[in-house]
């Protein structure tokens, strides 16, 4: 996913915020549409495709609000990307204080064609174990792992789209892991090891 050819983003944003060309800001959204959304979809989880659509809009409806106070200390798209990730993290942390969500599984209600009515319950109790053991992972530790397991992106992709160094994205990898992995045996969840 390279940036698409054409003049680089700074110089977008500096005709942008002189202009106001409306052109120029659909040119961003084009170039970094697709990776706010996988980013927002991280943090939000599986299956908060329409959630992370409209956060998605939500965050390039600020960025065009915003878009004056960005300095040029970091790229755009660091910058981007952290305004995305801030926001999404606040949204989630508000959600959270509402009502519960209905589990994935009990939408997904369905059992595997091969297995009979015992192993797909089995397959779905851990399959909500391992849910429950993401979801009870740190903020950033819980989007590397969706981005990177869920989301299948590199280790690259994830350090711009988190606006950190790529070692720090493999420690956080190894980090999560070892938390999932020790959690899983305290309560008795297989297939993490």
């Amino acid at each position: 996913m390279g940036t698409p050819p054409g003049p680089d983003d700074d110089a977008i944003v500096a005709a942008y915020t002189r202009t106001r060309d409306p052109e120029l800001f659909r040119l961003l959204v084009e170039r970094h549409g697709e990776r706010v959304f996988r980013l927002v979809a991280s943090v939000l989880g599986p299956f908060a495709d329409l959630d992370a659509e409209e956060m998605t809009q939500e965050i390039f409806v600020r960025v065009h609000e915003r878009l004056d106070s960005f300095r040029g200390e970091a790229r755009f798209s660091t910058w981007l990307y952290r305004l995305a990730y801030n926001r999404t993290i606040e949204r989630r942390r508000r959600a959270r204080l509402r009502a519960p969500h209905v589990p994935c599984e009990d939408l997904e209600a369905r059992a595997a064609p091969s297995a009979g009515p015992l192993e797909a319950l089995l397959e779905r109790e851990r399959e909500r174990a391992v849910a429950a053991l993401v979801e009870g992972l740190p903020d950033v530790y819980r989007s590397v792992v969706h981005l990177r397991y869920w989301m299948e992106q590199s280790i690259d992709e994830i350090a711009e789209a988190l606006g950190i160094p790529a070692g720090t994205v493999k420690s956080y990898l190894a980090r999560a892991r070892h938390r999932l992995r020790e959690r899983a045996r305290t309560l008795g969840v297989d297939g993490l090891e």
